[in-house]
């Protein structure tokens, strides 16, 4: 029986799962994605964004020929992510097996050098400026770390955990999730070293949002609950254990909503609301916490839980344009993009990846959910949106 001609992606995939008799709950398992994702794989909220995706989802349903199961010609199949050209060195630092100094360490310089690194990162987003960082200091912090001793040593083991942060972060959005993933392990190390709960729990944060991204939603939903029950009671405590006890319970809710919980979802984010109120915005560990950043995760949950009207309401409540991080505006237009995608309101959609593309034009090619958006829009163009979309598609190198 073949397929008719002109389904949709999503209801391909679909019909494909009925004749072998899975349900969506079983594909999910296989695949190790959440529940929730393919459900918006098979309604069209949700495109299928990498190309190994495809190949994955049609070994699980039994689909030889991938035309069949995407309906899509090869030239419009998502590619994979291209690595960023300061990632193999980036790599090659992490697990450098004797790592040298050219000269005696020091510790305070270092710990400049992260902080100057990570306000650049969030102010300006330059990839390959911090991708060409990066090597250099990880060598020096690995190098230094077991020479260094006395009250300097934690200060250096801090230093370190923050430097992590800061390589977890930019390996993960340049698709390098096998670097991300050490990077997060080797500053939870550096925190456990330190002897310091604070930087534990921010690492834990780290190591949940990598997770995250590969799937593990149960075990980042468990490390963030334990991670943010050590932190209690709060009462008394200095902002920045509060902070990131609100930052694990966004995570917490983001996790929840995967799962399909929206109640426990929503207590999560009622909890980091009321931290968020008595702090305000912060930028403790780098997680940007505060009442602004709550509202994009407000936003992100109404489109994760498909209520896009919802999403596009609450952020008319929120100016993001003082937030100290690019990636926080970054995401906050590309979950209004998706919203408005979802309603098909594409003019408003490509509006938002154009203000999404003025914060961060790098990040926005490098983004396989965004690429994948976009190539839906161009599937679906009109007149009233192709003057703008096509152009960014060709800037983003999606246009073919």
């Amino acid at each position: 029986m073949a397929v008719e001609s002109g389904l949709p992606p999503g209801e391909r995939i679909r019909l494909y799962r009925r004749r072998i008799g899975l349900t969506q709950e079983q594909c999910a398992q296989l695949k190790g994605c959440t529940v929730s994702a393919w459900r918006k794989w098979e309604s069209g909220e949700r495109q299928v964004a990498a190309f190994s995706d495809w190949i994955e989802i049609a070994r699980i349903l039994r689909v030889r020929d991938l035309y069949k199961l995407t309906g899509l010609p090869v030239g419009e199949l998502p590619e994979e992510p291209t690595e960023h050209d300061t990632v193999p060195a980036i790599r090659a630092a992490m697990v450098s097996f004797d790592p040298r100094l050219a000269e005696e360490p020091d510790v305070k310089r270092l710990d400049e050098a992260v902080e100057t690194a990570w306000d650049i990162w969030q102010d300006r987003r330059p990839f390959t400026r911090i991708g060409s960082l990066l090597p250099g200091l990880i060598t020096e912090v690995r190098a230094a770390i077991p020479v260094v001793d006395g009250p300097e040593r934690d200060s250096l083991l801090r230093t370190a955990a923050m430097l992590y942060f800061l390589t977890r972060e930019f390996t993960d959005r340049m698709g390098a999730h096998d670097v991300s993933l050490v990077a997060a392990d080797r500053a939870m190390a550096a925190a456990i070293k330190a002897d310091d709960l604070d930087y534990r729990a921010a690492a834990a944060w780290n190591v949940g949002m990598i997770l995250a991204e590969q799937g593990h939603t149960e075990v980042v939903a468990d490390l963030a609950r334990d991670a943010a029950a050590e932190l209690e009671p709060l009462r008394g405590a200095a902002p920045e254990r509060m902070s990131i006890f609100g930052a694990l319970h966004l995570l917490r809710a983001m996790q929840f909503a995967r799962l399909g919980d929206e109640h426990g979802a929503l207590t999560a984010l009622e909890t980091a609301e009321t931290i968020a109120a008595k702090l305000g915005d912060r930028n403790d560990f780098r997680t940007v916490f505060g009442p602004t950043n709550v509202g994009i995760y407000r936003v992100w949950l109404a489109v994760e839980l498909s209520k896009p009207g919802e999403a596009i309401r609450i952020a008319q409540r929120y100016d993001v344009s003082t937030l100290p991080s690019v990636e926080r505006r970054f995401s906050y237009y590309v979950e209004l993009a998706k919203a408005y995608a979802i309603r098909a309101e594409d003019v408003a959609a490509v509006h938002m990846l154009l203000r999404a593309e003025q914060e961060s034009a790098e990040e926005l090619r490098y983004n396989v959910e965004v690429r994948g958006l976009v190539r839906e829009l161009l599937r679906r163009e009109s007149a009233l949106t192709r003057a703008d979309l096509r152009p960014l598609a060709d800037r983003m190198g999606v246009l073919t």
